[in-house]
């Protein structure tokens, strides 16, 4: 509930003048991954560019202050530059959400009244990585011109989050076990 609670919060907020961090980070972003349609290779930065597009879509520049730098550090551009279809894209994945999910963590403490902090904080590494996934798996679909619509996607997030088939005596077969979607610790469930 506390997630919840703070992006309600967060939606709740004004937003700081001439702050422009969130569609600055989607800028760069596109600027150096491109955008579906285009023949880059896609990346993590492209996965990041669509997470920050749609948060933009729904909030604005409310608590996006710092964002547009975070990825600016080197060390955080190294993991944006990993392909998706990488070998080392599922780690790097998962380093990115944890260092994102620190990086509000600080910010939440040494601001404890600031709405985006905290509501940044609210969503564990895990749960991050997890979403961050999703989105590859959307990003994926668009360059293959699979999701020219709504249920496309939907059925594509599906496809991700129970990669099973069923025959018809419905049977399970062929299934790799679907990725859980992870809880966050107590005190910080969305």
């Amino acid at each position: 509930m506390q997630a919840i609670k703070a992006l309600i919060d967060l939606g709740k907020s004004r937003e700081q003048p001439g702050v422009n961090d969130r569609m600055g980070l989607i800028e760069d972003m596109q600027g150096r991954y491109g955008t579906a349609g285009d023949d880059a290779t896609r990346t993590l930065g492209n996965v990041v560019a669509e997470s920050a597009t749609l948060l933009y879509s729904v909030f604005g520049e409310k608590g996006s202050e710092g964002i547009r730098e975070f990825f600016q550090q080197p060390d955080i551009v190294a993991l944006c530059n990993v392909p998706l279809e990488s070998p080392q894209f599922k780690e790097a994945c998962n380093e990115l959400a944890t260092r994102e999910n620190a990086h509000w963590a600080a910010l939440a403490k040494a601001n404890p009244d600031a709405p985006g902090p905290a509501a940044g904080a609210a969503f564990s590494g895990s749960f991050r990585n997890y979403i961050q996934q999703g989105v590859a798996t959307v990003v994926r679909m668009h360059d293959r011109g699979e999701n020219e619509n709504l249920a496309s996607t939907v059925a594509g997030l599906n496809a991700f989050s129970r990669q099973t088939t069923t025959t018809t005596a419905d049977r399970t077969q062929g299934s790799v076990p679907p990725p859980t979607a992870p809880t966050n610790p107590p005190g910080r469930t969305p």
